[in-house]
């Protein structure tokens, strides 16, 4: 499933209070994000995608996407399988005179089967970043 939110956000929008908008999706495994700015940005709106509390695009903590006239377009296999089942977007806005309208959107691959979920699961556990078992 495709979900796609478009984020309008104020100029003087400050990356201490950004904008926030919620993305609620159904479980399965993000297969491709896009992050969009349109012309006319230049660098000024900023973009963070979150769940759970963790930032998760861009993967680098405490950076943005952010550009002018141009979309980020990247895969990923990142898993959903519990509440909640959302992406917290968070914009904001360094333009002192202009707002800004950046687009996040994800594709969702249906919930995957036990054996592919458990075969995901070890794995995070052969790399470290999963503890138990």
């Amino acid at each position: 499933m495709l979900y796609k939110i478009d984020c309008p956000t104020p100029a003087n929008t400050p990356a201490s209070h950004p904008v926030i908008n919620r993305v609620r999706v159904y479980p399965g495994i993000v297969t491709r994000v896009w992050v969009g700015f349109p012309r006319g940005c230049y660098g000024l709106a900023h973009l963070q995608v979150w769940h759970w509390g963790w930032q998760v695009w861009p993967w680098s903590p405490q950076q943005s996407f952010h550009w002018n006239d141009y979309m980020f377009d990247f895969s990923d296999r990142y898993p959903l399988t519990t509440e909640p089942l959302e992406f917290v977007v968070q914009t904001w806005n360094l333009d002192d005179f202009y707002a800004h309208t950046p687009t996040f959107a994800v594709l969702v691959d249906p919930a995957p089967a036990a054996g592919e979920l458990e075969g995901l699961l070890r794995s995070l556990q052969e790399l470290g970043l999963l503890v138990g078992g």
